[in-house]
């Protein structure tokens, strides 16, 4: 595997198997990618349910053979008490970070040693790991 980790946010994942959705080829574009160069791809626990729902709005049965790929394809990081308390930690004291969810995902990027997020939400807050749509990724990578 490449040494490289990157962080899969839920809206990416959902983007992957949602063909209506606006960034669809660009998310199944940069997955695609990643995978034929071997990074190591994770996301959290906690998106996992968060994608089986807004999946499951439109086909339950789609929603579930979806979560069954991603678990075959990405890393699936866990969290506790610790993660959680470090999140909000960083929330009261850095105003940039607005969001639970997200900045949770951020602690948990940080703590797996990765060196990029991939998230298709503009206004996601890193100040130390870069942050990609997956339309700027694709972008990226067809300059190198």
């Amino acid at each position: 595997m490449n040494s490289e980790k990157v962080f899969v946010d839920g809206n990416v994942i959902v983007d992957i198997f949602d063909e209506r959705r606006v960034n669809h080829k660009y998310s199944v574009q940069a997955i695609r990618i990643l995978l034929a160069n071997k990074f190591d791809l994770l996301t959290s626990s906690d998106l996992i349910t968060t994608v089986y729902y807004v999946l499951s709005k439109i086909d339950k049965k789609k929603a579930l053979s979806d979560i069954k790929e991603v678990v075959n394809i990405l890393e699936i990081i866990p969290f506790g008490k610790a993660e959680v308390e470090k999140a909000i930690e960083l929330m009261e004291g850095d105003k940039n970070f607005k969001d639970l969810e997200d900045t949770l995902q951020y602690v948990l990027a940080k703590k797996e040693g990765c060196k990029l997020i991939l998230s298709n939400d503009k206004s996601f807050y890193s100040p130390d790991i870069e942050v990609l749509t997956t339309e700027e990724f694709c972008e990226r990578w067809n300059t190198l």
